[in-house]
């Protein structure tokens, strides 16, 4: 009776990341959107279908693998707000005075 039940453990518990589980299609989508032009997440959600919130995830793993620059800010064309510009395009990203700057 004196025996101690063990806790219960869960990822946020054990100090792990929570990672979500991506759709690869949904991935591939949001590449081809900022390989064929650049664009904010937002302009992306409107482009591709996807919420701007997993378009987000979606940016995160693609920077995490080198594949996404971002090329300088501008106002967004949807929420008429200053963002970020994004490619996936190697050859676009080498062209822009933001990444010109940084490799200086």
């Amino acid at each position: 009776m004196d025996e101690k039940k063990a806790p219960v453990t869960t990822p946020r518990a054990n100090n792990q990341r929570h990672e979500v589980n991506q759709n690869p299609d949904q991935l591939d989508r949001v590449f081809d959107a900022f390989f064929d032009e650049p664009r904010t997440m937002k302009e992306a959600d409107k482009v591709t279908g996807i919420m701007r919130e997993n378009i987000c995830w979606y940016c995160r793993t693609l920077r995490k693998q080198n594949s996404l620059f971002p090329i300088g800010k501008r106002l967004c064309r949807v929420t008429k707000h200053r963002a970020t510009v994004y490619t996936t395009d190697l050859a676009k990203a080498l062209n822009s005075p933001q990444l010109k700057l940084s490799m200086l």
